[in-house]
């Protein structure tokens, strides 16, 4: 069984990343971080770089919400200009390839997990040859495409981090579901409590009972990209 991890919502800098960084440290476990270009700190870049486990993918520009009111939140659509978006999705890229040299990739995680149409057809000429969701529809767009498969992080109970054992659960159904396919579970550190951390800690060691099991990095994922 093959298992991934990401983490969104970085940049800024705070204690939880430092937590997050050593937590993978600690497990070696591999991590691809989701990083907001307009929030990235230098002391961000240096906690990152100082982690060998921590792989750079780019996590829309500003984490905005350009959806017109009835939408959901959408930041790679929605009402803004197409000229002015595209614009700052290559310069996010440049900024991110700049901070982080080969630990970045050029993926990109949409806000919010969405993208339209349109934008999401501009990405290779954007300089973007990968992309990963989570619940989106397939598409023709020629990008590597790897998903995750279960958000650690229930939105529609105030946040709440889900239970470790309903997390394990559901990973090793969609593993047997899925053979062979790697399956991605996504994190948010920033909605992590205190008693949360020993939770990610189980769900980071899983085990399955005569199965091998392997979390991949980044590069393996986004091969050729």
């Amino acid at each position: 069984m093959q298992f991934w991890w990401r983490d969104d919502d970085t940049g800024r800098d705070e204690p939880r990343l430092d937590r997050l960084l050593a937590l993978a440290e600690a497990t070696g476990r591999p991590l691809t971080l989701a990083v907001v270009p307009d929030w990235l700190a230098p002391a961000t870049i240096e906690r990152i770089l100082a982690c060998p486990l921590a792989s750079v993918v780019q996590h829309g520009v500003a984490h905005d919400d350009h959806g017109t009111g009835a939408d959901r939140k959408i930041e790679l659509g929605g009402a803004i200009e197409r000229a002015q978006l595209e614009a700052a999705l290559v310069a996010g890229r440049e900024r991110l390839e700049q901070a982080f040299g080969e630990r970045f990739l050029p993926v990109m995680v949409p806000p919010w997990n969405r993208i339209a149409d349109d934008v999401l057809e501009r990405l290779p000429a954007l300089g973007f040859q990968g992309i990963s969701c989570i619940g989106a529809p397939p598409s023709a767009v020629p990008l590597r495409r790897v998903d995750v498969h279960v958000d650690a992080v229930d939105w529609d109970a105030g946040n709440a981090p889900r239970p470790a054992a309903e997390l394990c659960a559901e990973l090793l159904e969609r593993a047997v579901a899925l053979p062979g396919a790697p399956i991605g579970l996504m994190t948010h550190h920033q909605v992590l409590g205190e008693a949360d951390w020993d939770d990610l800690d189980h769900v980071l060691q899983l085990r399955h009972d005569g199965v091998d099991t392997k979390w991949l990095t980044a590069a393996e994922l986004f091969g050729g990209t």
